[in-house]
């Protein structure tokens, strides 16, 4: 399904504002009257290209209102959800000289989006514009910070030049996600990868056929807070606190990339060099991780990302604050996610310890569900106390007085149970 308005159709439009979404027609509300004001700002030609994978809501609906109302929107309509091929699809679709990428509850900064452009169109050898991207409270309109930091007011790398591309990414944390791609940079994205960061996979292809510009200025807000919907969490930040494999990954494809394309072979000094870098990197990522989950208090997963990274060298987490308490924290939170998960229990009994009340609000503030009561274990229990509890002791020897009043051997649990699932 397409909808193309006269001055959008065919030749002529200079840049594709490319739009992938999924039921957010809402999001969609408050973007396409920004895109519109933004417009009308650029001495240049635009249109905004929507590929619907296969919303629920009434995206067509809005797409087409704001389509009447002069928008040059071309809408196009997925028959299933297909993910990162929805990204693919809205870039073929595009038809301006041009394309970049917005996400339905991203922002641009029009006047630097003009900047970038001008630039494309003074040095017409540029396949790929990117640069870094502004972390945006779209509440308060202030920016926080940007992803990462160009060190360079412009670096251009050429075909040939694979291995300083490299370094440099490396070196400065840059991910190549914020892009303005020529038209024919974008059309040769066909592949969807899965293990390889999509990022670092498509530039390894990019610079194949012709330089690449990293440059200062930003263009991109990536929307943390946002009046259309103020508790959302932003999607982006939870990547960065899993998918540090998938930057392995993507780092590794760039390095395939570069020793294929040139017929190169690793001997053992350089093949440990590579590897070396790869893990610099995705350890400096994995850090970040880790101050994200500790922030959410999540410290079941702070603790996974803890043993992956100190097994080497355990004097990497000084900079961590409150070390000393997580330990405390990891049981807790264990204790409680083991209650909150077991079918059936709506209690959890806390047998010989100084103060209950104290250790309950630790579970509660760690997750404990608030159906689940605790309490102390009753003298004389009920087939339902049986049946719907779990009991904590804090001395395996008390177990066995448990088992004889008709607990079940498998819901109580000991400290040491426990304390088997948390090395720290």
């Amino acid at each position: 399904m397409t909808m193309p308005t006269p001055s959008t159709a065919g030749n002529g439009v200079t840049l594709s504002i490319c739009i992938p979404t999924y039921n957010r027609a809402r999001f969609l509300e408050h973007l396409f009257p920004q895109i519109k004001a933004w417009g009308e700002s650029w001495d240049f030609s635009y249109e905004v290209v929507v590929s619907d994978n296969h919303s629920t809501d009434d995206t067509p609906d809005v797409v087409e209102r704001h389509r009447a109302e002069g928008l040059p929107i071309r809408y196009f309509r997925q028959e299933e959800n297909k993910v990162l091929f929805n990204l693919i699809s809205v870039f073929h679709r595009a038809e301006g000289q041009y394309v970049l990428y917005l996400a339905d509850d991203d922002l641009l900064i029009p006047e630097a989006v003009a900047d970038n452009i001008h630039f494309m169109m003074a040095n017409p050898e540029i396949r790929a514009c990117y640069t870094p991207w502004e972390v945006y409270d779209d509440l308060n309109k202030t920016t926080t910070c940007l992803f990462y930091h160009q060190p360079d007011d412009l670096k251009v790398f050429k075909p040939g030049e694979e291995a300083s591309l490299l370094g440099y990414v490396v070196e400065h944390h840059i991910f190549p996600e914020i892009v303005i791609y020529r038209a024919d940079a974008a059309r040769q994205i066909a592949a969807a990868p899965r293990f390889c960061y999509w990022a670092f996979s498509y530039i390894a292809g990019v610079i194949a056929e012709g330089p690449v510009a990293f440059r200062r200025v930003p263009y991109f807000r990536s929307v943390t807070l946002t009046p259309v919907m103020p508790e959302r969490t932003q999607a982006g930040m939870d990547d960065a606190m899993t998918i540090w494999d998938n930057y392995r990954g993507g780092i590794e494809y760039m390095i395939f990339s570069l020793l294929r394309r040139h017929n190169l072979a690793l001997n053992g000094e350089m093949r440990q060099a590579f590897r070396d870098m790869v893990d610099v990197f995705v350890e400096t990522r994995m850090r970040v991780a880790l101050r994200l989950w500790l922030q959410r208090k999540d410290f079941i997963r702070a603790y996974e990302i803890i043993c992956r990274l100190t097994y080497l060298d355990p004097r990497r987490l000084a900079d961590f604050e409150h070390m000393d308490q997580l330990p405390v924290l990891v049981m807790a939170q264990t204790l409680a996610r083991f209650a909150n998960g077991v079918a059936g229990i709506d209690r959890l009994l806390v047998s010989g310890v100084d103060d209950g009340q104290a250790l309950g609000q630790l579970l509660r503030d760690v997750g404990l569900e608030r159906r689940i009561l605790v309490l102390p274990p009753p003298a004389e229990p009920t087939q339902k106390t049986l049946a719907g509890s779990i009991v904590f002791v804090p001395e395996e020897a008390q177990r066995q007085g448990f088992l004889d009043q008709g607990y079940a051997p498998g819901l109580v649990v000991s400290e040491r149970d426990i304390r088997q699932s948390v090395l720290l």
